[in-house]
C-alpha cells in the first residue's frame, strides 16, 4: 500500500480509501458530458475495418492497415450520415432509394495546417476531402454494411500566397506529394 500525503489536512491517505472517491467522481462527469448525436434514426454502432488500398501521400501519415474503427449511423427520409463514436469525421450524403446502390457520404475541411511560419515556406492552406460510400443492405437496422473511404488532401486555392513545400517529405512534412490520397475498402458489423 503507497501512502500519499494530503497537504490539505496533514494526514496520510491511502490509495485504497481515494481509489472510491476518485473513480465516483470521473463517473459523475462523464455522466454529465452529452454523448455525440448524429441527426435522424439512429442505425447503431459499427465496428469497421478498412483494408488500405491506394496511397499515394506516403508513410508519413501513418494510414493504418487494416484500420480497425467505430462508427454511428443514422438516418432521416432523405440523408445517411456517419461519424466516429467519439462524434468526428462526421460525414452525410443523400440516402439511397435502392439498396443495390451506395450512398456517398462527403466532407471537406480547409485549414491552414502550418502553424509556425517564421522562415519557412509560409501558410499553407490544405483541404481535406472526405468520401465515403456506403453501401446498406435493406432493413431498419442492418447488421452489416460494405464500402470505400477515400481521403484527399490538396492544396487549397484560398490565397495566391499559400506556399505547402515544407509540408512535403522531402522538407521534412509528412506528405510524398500534393495533392495525395489514401483508399480503404470497409466492412461494418453491427455492435
Amino acid at each position: 500500500m503507497i501512502p500519499k500525503f494530503d497537504a490539505r489536512r496533514h494526514k496520510l491517505v491511502r490509495w485504497p480509501e481515494l481509489l472510491p472517491r476518485v473513480c465516483g467522481l470521473v463517473a459523475f462527469v462523464g455522466a454529465c458530458v452529452p454523448a455525440p448525436t448524429l441527426p435522424g434514426t439512429a442505425l447503431g454502432t459499427y465496428g469497421v475495418v478498412g483494408t488500405l488500398g491506394a496511397n499515394t501521400c506516403g508513410s508519413g501519415i501513418n494510414a493504418m492497415n487494416p484500420w480497425d474503427v467505430t462508427f454511428d449511423l443514422s438516418e432521416d427520409s432523405t440523408t445517411l450520415y456517419l461519424a466516429k463514436t467519439d462524434g468526428s469525421d462526421e460525414v452525410s450524403g443523400p440516402l439511397s432509394t435502392s439498396s443495390s446502390t451506395p450512398a456517398t457520404l462527403i466532407s471537406v475541411v480547409t485549414a491552414n495546417v502550418d502553424g509556425n511560419d517564421a522562415g519557412i515556406a509560409g501558410p499553407c492552406n490544405l483541404t481535406l476531402s472526405t468520401s465515403f460510400s456506403v453501401l446498406l443492405p435493406s432493413g431498419t437496422t442492418p447488421a452489416t454494411f460494405m464500402g470505400t473511404a477515400s481521403y484527399t488532401y490538396s492544396v487549397a486555392a484560398v490565397s495566391a500566397s499559400s506556399n505547402c513545400t515544407d509540408q512535403l517529405s522531402d522538407s521534412g512534412g509528412q506528405y510524398a506529394t500534393l495533392p495525395c490520397t489514401v483508399n480503404y475498402t470497409l466492412t461494418g458489423t453491427h455492435q
